[in-house]
C-alpha cells in the first residue's frame, strides 16, 4: 500500500479553527493595565490628614517669644599633630594653635553662660594621640558642654 502525497495549502485547515487568537491580546491588555497602575498615584487617607488637624493656638506672648529663639552656638575645634610631634588645638584661641594643656586651661577659664546653648564639634587627624583628644574632650565636657566628634578637615 502506497500513500500518495498530496499538496496542501494553508487554507485547508483554516475551517477547523475559527476566531482570533486571544493569548497575545490578553498579554497586551495586561501590559497596558500594569503600565497604568504603575504610573498612577494612590491617594490614601494619610495624604489628607494634614487638612483635618487644627493649627495650635498659642497665647500672644508665647508666640512672640518663640519667634526669637536662636539655635545653639557651635564651636569647631581641630586637633592637629605639628611637625615637632606636639598636638596643637585650633578653635579655642582664635586662629592660633595652642598646646593641649594650654587649651584645657583656656577652656576652664572661659566665661560661659548657659551651657545648653553651646555645642562643640571636635575633630582630630589620624596621627593625633587618643590621650590628647580625650584631654580636650574632657575639658569641654567638664564644663557641661555637649561635645560631638567629627572627622577632621
Amino acid at each position: 500500500m502506497s500513500m500518495k502525497l498530496q499538496r496542501r495549502s494553508v487554507f485547508d485547515k483554516s475551517g477547523s479553527r475559527s476566531g482570533l487568537m486571544m493569548t497575545p491580546m490578553v498579554d497586551v491588555v495586561l501590559v497596558i493595565l500594569i503600565f497604568f497602575m504603575a504610573s498612577t498615584t494612590i491617594a490614601g487617607y494619610e495624604w489628607f490628614l494634614h487638612a483635618a488637624v487644627e493649627a495650635p493656638v498659642e497665647p500672644d506672648g508665647a508666640a512672640q517669644e518663640a519667634r526669637f529663639v536662636l539655635p545653639a552656638a557651635v564651636i569647631d575645634v581641630d586637633l592637629v599633630r605639628g611637625s615637632d610631634g606636639a598636638t596643637l588645638v585650633y578653635g579655642v584661641s582664635g586662629d592660633t594653635g595652642v598646646t593641649v594643656e594650654g587649651a584645657a586651661a583656656l577652656i576652664e577659664g572661659m566665661e560661659i553662660g548657659d551651657s545648653g546653648s553651646l555645642r562643640v564639634r571636635l575633630g582630630a587627624g589620624d596621627d593625633v594621640p587618643m590621650g590628647d583628644l580625650m584631654a580636650v574632650h574632657d575639658a569641654w565636657n567638664g564644663r557641661g558642654i555637649k561635645v560631638v566628634m567629627r572627622t577632621s578637615r
